[in-house]
C-alpha cells in the first residue's frame, strides 16, 4: 500500500530533457502544483540499507587499498555522479548485487546484472515511457539524467565470495545459474523505483514480449556488463490504480524509500547507503529512442574516425555537461514554492479580484520581498569574504523567483522550459555579483566559471585543463565544449574599464580616488533597485501569467481591451503601471527608484536587440524610448537612469545562457568581440535620440554598422534596396555577408521588391529613410503598419541546412503574408504590428512541408505562426494566412502539364550537368516494389517490369530507384562493370546482386526555388514520368532529359542527392 510522505510535494524545476515536445505537451488545468512524494515501502533490497558508519572501517579500508594496488584511482571517486568506495563496498558484499573478477591481475573487471524496465503508456495518442530525470542520492549527490527504472540482479557464487581470481563460469550466459532470474524480481523492481505493487497492477499490465532484449554493454576501463530489457504496457493509463504514477496526463512524480530523508539531504546530513530520491517524468518513446538508444561503447569504437575531423559526440554527452553548470534548487528557495502552496492549498479560498490575471494574484498577492536580506546581498557585494554560495542563499529573498519553480506555470513564450528561465535569471544575478567585483573574482568568475566548490576559477587552473564544473566524463570531451581559447580571449581583450564606468554612470558605484588610486564603494539603495529588476524582469515569459487588457486600459500600448498582451516586457510594463502590488519587489522600492526601473523597463519601452540586430523598424525601436527622454528631461536623474537601463541590458544578455557555474557564457563563448563592441559602440548613437529623429538615429547606426563590417564591404549601399540590405545583415551577424550576397545576387525580383519596401517603412508618421535608399514607393505612398519580425535575427542566423536563398524566400513570404493580413493605410504610418515567427526558429519547428504552417492574426496589434488544424477549413481566412500554400484542390500535376509549364524556363535558364559518380545496378525482380527513400522520407514508389534495373545510388542514402533498360543503358556503361574490391561494403554489394557501373547521364536542371514552385506547380507533387506521384521541396532540382531541345521527362532529385553525384558540365 503506498502512502504519501510528510513532505508531500517536491518543487523541483524541469531540464530540458524532460520536456514534452509540442505535439505531447502536458495541458496546463488541473496539473499539481509540485511533484508527489510516493514513500517506497520496504523490501528486501531497502532492508540492506544502512549507514557507512556502520560499515566495516578496516574491511573498507583494505578494500580500498585493495582497488588502488590494482591501478584504480578512488581518490576521484564519490563525485559527478561516479559512486564512492563505501558504496561498492557494500553493492558487493551486503546487496550482492556485482562480483568482481581478475582478482591479482592486471585486469580487475566488476560484473553486475541490471534489468532495465521500459514501462508505457498511451498519453495523447503517442507512446510515453516513464525515466528518472534526477536523482538524489544518500552521498549528497544530485544526478540529472534520463535513466529507466532498473534493478541489479542478485549474485549466488558457489563460494559465496564476491571477489574472484578468476571465473570459468561464463558470466555473461543470459541463463547464468548464479545469477537471479529477472523474472522473479521484476515486481519487486517495480515496487522498489516506481512504489507500485505488482499485485495491484497485474490488471493494469501487459508484457510486450516482443521488445526484450539480453546484451552486454561496454564501458572505457571494464567489459562484461550483462543487460536485460523488458517492456510492460500499462493498458489502462485512465484507471484509478495508476494515478500515482501521474497518469493519465504524463504528470511528474517523485519516489524515496523509507530510509531517504529530504530535510537531512539538504543539511548534508548522512542517509543510509542505497537510499535515495527519483524524480520521474513520462518522454515520448519516440525522443527518448533518438536520443538515449546509442550502440554500446565496443561498436562505437569500431567506427573508423576520418582524418582530420572529431568524431561527433552524442547530445546527450553536452546536455550532461550543461547540466553540471546549472544551480541546484537551494531548500529555502524549495521551501519558498511549497509553503506558496500549501498556504493557498489550506485556505481553499479564491480571491475576489482575478483582474489582470487570476494566476498572478493568486500566487504573488501574498508575499513579501526580504528587505534586509536584500540590502545585505547590495553592501557586502565588494566583501572579498562574501561568497557566490552566499550570494545565490540570499537570492530567496526575491518571492517572484519562486514562480519558475512552480510545477503547473512551465509553459514560456521564449520557446525554453520555466527551468530554463530560471537559470538565466540567475546567470543575470551572478553577472552582476561579477561585473562588480572585477577587482576580487569578478573577470575571472564572467570567463571562466567556478569549480565544485562555486569559486571563480583562475586564469592558470584553466590554462593548466582545469574547466568549470568537471564530470566524471573524460577530460578531452570536456576540454572540447569549456572553448578555453575564447574564454582566454575574452579575459584579456574585453573592455572591462567601460563595464565599470557604466556602473558608476548608472549610480551603483561611487568611484573616489585615495592613496593615489580608484576606490569604489557601493550606493545601496541604487544597487537594490537593479536587483529588484532583475527579479522581476522575465516572469512574464510564463504564458500562464500574461495579463488581460481591462476595459478601463484599452489602448494600452496598442492592445484593445480584452487582449492577452503578448510581448513580455509590454506585459511587466502594463502590470507595474497599474497593479504594482502584485509585485512585491517592486512595489516597496523607494518611489524614486521605482521610477527609475520603469524607465528602463517601461517608459523606455526600448529593447536593444531590436536594434543592433536591425530586428524592427524605427519607430518600434526608438518611439518610446525619445517620448521617454524628453518627458523626464527635467528629471536630475534622467541620464542615470538611461545608465541603469544599459547596466540592466547588459547583465541581461551576459546571463542569456542557463549555465550560471559556467560564467557568462552568452558574451564569452558565444559573441564575438567584434559583435560585443558593436553593442558597446552603439550607445553613442543612442543617445543622439535628443537631437534627431528615429529614423535619422536607425539610418546613422546601420552605416557604421555596414562600414565597421570585417571583412570590409565597402561604402554603405545606395538605391531603393539598400535599407533592407544593411537591415539583413545587422539581422544575419555571422552569416550576414552570405544573407546579403543572396539577397543583392539570386533572390527573385519579386522577394526582392517585398523584402525592400516592407523593411524600409519606419513606423514613424512623416519619417523616410534618405530618398536616394529608399524605394520610391514608401515615399510617394507613406502607408503602414510596418512589421517586426520577432525572431527574424534567429531565423537568418540559425539556418541548418537550408541555403541562405532559401531563408530570405521564406522571410519575404511572411512580409507577404502580414501586408495581406494588415493592408497598407496612411493613416497607420506610425505604427507597427509584430510578427512572432518563434514558432520555426527557437522552438525548431520548420517543416519543409508547407502545408502546415499559418500565419494568424492574434490580436491588432500582433501575429504568429502556428501549425495548421488538421481540418483545414476550420481557421477564420479573415484574420489568417496560409504560408506558401495556394493549393486549392487542383488535381496532381501531370508529367506532360509539368513538362508544358517548366519547360520554356529549364531551357532559357536550366544549366547542363554531368552526373560523375558511379552506380550500383542488378537486374530487377518483375514484380517486385522498390521504395526510394532519403533521409528516411519516401520520395517515390515503382513496381517493376521484366527487364528492369534496379539501381543503388552511391550517396550516404543508398536510396534504390527502377531504371527500364534501356534507360540503364542510355544512363551507364552497362558493358564495362567496375572492381569493387577494396570498398567497405563490396560484400553487402555482392551479397545483393549488384554490381558497379560509371555513370555517362547527361541533364539540364534548375534550382527549385519558392517563387518557381509557386508559378508551376504550387502543390509541390508532381506525376513522374514512371506513373507515381513526386514530391518536390524547396532548394531541390528539378532535371530534365532534353534531346535536341525537346523534353523527354521532367523529375526531382534531392538536393543533397544533387550535390554528391552531380557537376557543372563546362
Amino acid at each position: 500500500e503506498l502512502h504519501t510522505s510528510s513532505l508531500s510535494l517536491l518543487f523541483l524545476g524541469e531540464d530540458d530533457q524532460s520536456r514534452r515536445s509540442s505535439q505531447s505537451s502536458r495541458p496546463g488545468p488541473g496539473k499539481p502544483r509540485g511533484v508527489p512524494v510516493l514513500r517506497v515501502p520496504p523490501s528486501d533490497s531497502s532492508n540492506l540499507s544502512l549507514m557507512a558508519t556502520l560499515l566495516e572501517r578496516p574491511a573498507v579500508s583494505e578494500f580500498n587499498h585493495m582497488l588502488r594496488s590494482h591501478g584504480i584511482p578512488t581518490e576521484t571517486w564519490g563525485k559527478h555522479g561516479a559512486k564512492a568506495v563505501d558504496q561498492l563496498f557494500w553493492e558487493l558484499f551486503c546487496q550482492r548485487g556485482s562480483i568482481l573478477t581478475g582478482l591479482g591481475t592486471k585486469q580487475l573487471k566488476r560484473v553486475t546484472r541490471l534489468l532495465k524496465i521500459r514501462l508505457l503508456a498511451d498519453i495523447d495518442g503517442a507512446d510515453h515511457v516513464v525515466v528518472s530525470r534526477l536523482q538524489l542520492m544518500h552521498d549528497g549527490q544530485q544526478i540529472q539524467r534520463q535513466q529507466l527504472p532498473l534493478g541489479r540482479l542478485c549474485w549466488k557464487m558457489p563460494s559465496d565470495n564476491a571477489l574472484l581470481q578468476s571465473c570459468k563460469i561464463n558470466l555473461c550466459d543470459e541463463n547464468n545459474e548464479y545469477a537471479e532470474s529477472w523474472r522473479s524480481c521484476w515486481p519487486s523492481v517495480l515496487e522498489a523505483r516506481l512504489g507500485i505493487c505488482s499485485s495491484a497492477f497485474q490488471h493494469q499490465l501487459d508484457e510486450v514480449t516482443s521488445a526484450y532484449s539480453y546484451h552486454t554493454e561496454d564501458n572505457v576501463h571494464s567489459e562484461g556488463y550483462p543487460g536485460l530489457k523488458v517492456t510492460f504496457r500499462v493498458t489502462n493509463p485512465a484507471h484509478s490504480k495508476v494515478a500515482c504514477i501521474g497518469l493519465p496526463l504524463g504528470q511528474d512524480f517523485a519516489t524515496a524509500n523509507d530510509n531517504f530523508c529530504l530535510e537531512r539531504f539538504h543539511s548534508k546530513d548522512a542517509l543510509p547507503i542505497g537510499s535515495q530520491l527519483n524524480v520521474w517524468s513520462w518522454a515520448p518513446l519516440s525522443e527518448f529512442n533518438k536520443v538515449y538508444v546509442k550502440p554500446s561503447f565496443s561498436e562505437t569504437t569500431k567506427t573508423e574516425k576520418s582524418p582530420g575531423r572529431e568524431e561527433p559526440v552524442p547530445q546527450c554527452v553536452e546536455d550532461e555537461l550543461m547540466m553540471r553548470k546549472r544551480v541546484p534548487i537551494s531548500a529555502s528557495m524549495s521551501k519558498l514554492a511549497s509553503m506558496d502552496n500549501v498556504a493557498h492549498a489550506a485556505s481553499g479560498k479564491t480571491p475576489k479580484k482575478t483582474a489582470p490575471n487570476a494566476k498572478l494574484r493568486r500566487v504573488l498577492s501574498s508575499k513579501r520581498t526580504d528587505w534586509r536580506t536584500v540590502r545585505k546581498i547590495a553592501s557586502n557585494l565588494l566583501d572579498k569574504n562574501y561568497t557566490l554560495s552566499q550570494f545565490m542563499q540570499d537570492l530567496a529573498a526575491f518571492p517572484e523567483l519562486s514562480l519558475y519553480l512552480r510545477d503547473g506555470v512551465v509553459e514560456t513564450g521564449s520557446g525554453r522550459t520555466a527551468d530554463d528561465e530560471y537559470q538565466r535569471t540567475i546567470c543575470a544575478f551572478f553577472a552582476i555579483y561579477w561585473l562588480m567585483r572585477l577587482d576580487i573574482d569578478g573577470r575571472q568568475g564572467f570567463c571562466f566559471g567556478t569549480d565544485e566548490t562555486w569559486t571563480a576559477l583562475k586564469e592558470s587552473a584553466v590554462q593548466d585543463g582545469q574547466v568549470a564544473m568537471e564530470s566524471a566524463l573524460p577530460n578531452g570531451l570536456q576540454k572540447r565544449f569549456y572553448q578555453l581559447e575564447r574564454r582566454l580571449a575574452f579575459f584579456n581583450n574585453a573592455q572591462w574599464s567601460f563595464f565599470r564606468r557604466l556602473m558608476v554612470d548608472a549610480g551603483l558605484l561611487e568611484a573616489s580616488f585615495q592613496n593615489g588610486r580608484n576606490t569604489f564603494r557601493v550606493k545601496e539603495t541604487r544597487m537594490v533597485s537593479l536587483l529588484a529588476l532583475t527579479a522581476i524582469h522575465d516572469i512574464m515569459k510564463i504564458e500562464n501569467l500574461l495579463p488581460t487588457v481591462q476595459p478601463e486600459h484599452d489602448g494600452y500600448h496598442g492592445y484593445a481591451a480584452g487582449d492577452v498582451i503578448g510581448d513580455h516586457d509590454h506585459a511587466l510594463c502594463y502590470v507595474m503601471d497599474h497593479y504594482p502590488d502584485l509585485l512585491p519587489s517592486f512595489k516597496d522600492l523607494d518611489p524614486a527608484e521605482r521610477q527609475s526601473v520603469q524607465f528602463t523597463q517601461c517608459n523606455l519601452c526600448f529593447n536593444h536587440g531590436w536594434l543592433v540586430q536591425a530586428e524592427a523598424p524605427a519607430g518600434a525601436i526608438f518611439s518610446k524610448f525619445r517620448e521617454a527622454v524628453a518627458r523626464d528631461r527635467r528629471v536630475q536623474g534622467g541620464a542615470r537612469d538611461i545608465a541603469l537601463y544599459f547596466v540592466h541590458w547588459l547583465t541581461d544578455l551576459a546571463g542569456a545562457e542557463p549555465t550560471p557555474l559556467g560564467g557568462c557564457e552568452k558574451f564569452v563563448i558565444k559573441f564575438p568581440l567584434h559583435v560585443l563592441n558593436s553593442f558597446l559602440q552603439s550607445f553613442k548613437f543612442i543617445e543622439g535620440i535628443s537631437v534627431r529623429t528615429e529614423t535619422q538615429v536607425m539610418e546613422k547606426y546601420l552605416k557604421y554598422r555596414w562600414s565597421d563590417h570585417v571583412p570590409t564591404l565597402g561604402e554603405p549601399p545606395k538605391g531603393p534596396h539598400a535599407i533592407a540590405a544593411m537591415r539583413l545583415l545587422c539581422m544575419a551577424q555571422a552569416n550576414g555577408r552570405t544573407i546579403v550576397d543572396a539577397f543583392n545576387q539570386e533572390l527573385s525580383s519579386e522577394d526582392k521588391e517585398v523584402l525592400s519596401v516592407e523593411m524600409a517603412r519606419t513606423g514613424c508618421a512623416g519619417q523616410f529613410f534618405s530618398p536616394e535608399l529608399t524605394p520610391s514607393e514608401v515615399i510617394s505612398k507613406a502607408a503602414g503598419p510596418a512589421f517586426l519580425v520577432y525572431y527574424g535575427p534567429a531565423f537568418l542566423q540559425r539556418m541548418g541546412t537550408d541555403s541562405p536563398l532559401r531563408r530570405l524566400e521564406i522571410l519575404a513570404e511572411i512580409f507577404r503574408c502580414a501586408r495581406k493580413l494588415w493592408p497598407a493605410v496612411p493613416d497607420q504610418a506610425g505604427n507597427f504590428v509584430t510578427v512572432r515567427i518563434d514558432a520555426i526558429t527557437i522552438q525548431g519547428h520548420w517543416s519543409a512541408d508547407s502545408e502546415l504552417l499559418l500565419l494568424r492574426m492574434c490580436s491588432n496589434k500582433q501575429a504568429c505562426i502556428e501549425r495548421r488544424p488538421k481540418d483545414g477549413n476550420s481557421f477564420n481566412e479573415d484574420s489568417t494566412q496560409i504560408l506558401f500554400n495556394t493549393d486549392n484542390g487542383a488535381p496532381l500535376c501531370s508529367q506532360e502539364e509539368m513538362i508544358r509549364r517548366l519547360g520554356p524556363a529549364m531551357l532559357a535558364e536550366g544549366h547542363w550537368y554531368r552526373k560523375v559518380a558511379f552506380a550500383f545496378l542488378r537486374p530487377a525482380l518483375p514484380g517486385e516494389e522498390i521504395r526510394t527513400m532519403v533521409d528516411g522520407n519516401e520520395e517515390t514508389k515503382k513496381i517493376a517490369q521484366a527487364g528492369d534495373y534496379v539501381v543503388r545510388a552511391d550517396t550516404k542514402w543508398k536510396e534504390l530507384y527502377v531504371l527500364p533498360q534501356q534507360k540503364a543503358s542510355d544512363a551507364y556503361d552497362l558493358a564495362a562493370p567496375m572492381d569493387i574490391a577494396e570498398r567497405l561494403d563490396a560484400a553487402e554489394l555482392r551479397a545483393g546482386g549488384f554490381r558497379c557501373y560509371r555513370c555517362r547521364t547527361r541533364i539540364k536542371a534548375i534550382r527549385a526555388s519558392e517563387s518557381l514552385l509557386s508559378k508551376i506547380c504550387p502543390q509541390k507533387r508532381f506525376m513522374a514520368s514512371w506513373g507515381s506521384p513526386c514530391v518536390v521541396k524547396a532548394d531541390d532540382m528539378l532535371a530534365a532529359q532534353v534531346s535536341d531541345s525537346t523534353i523527354k521527362e521532367i523529375y526531382r532529385i534531392e538536393k543533397t542527392v544533387f550535390k554528391e553525384t552531380f557537376s557543372l558540365d563546362q
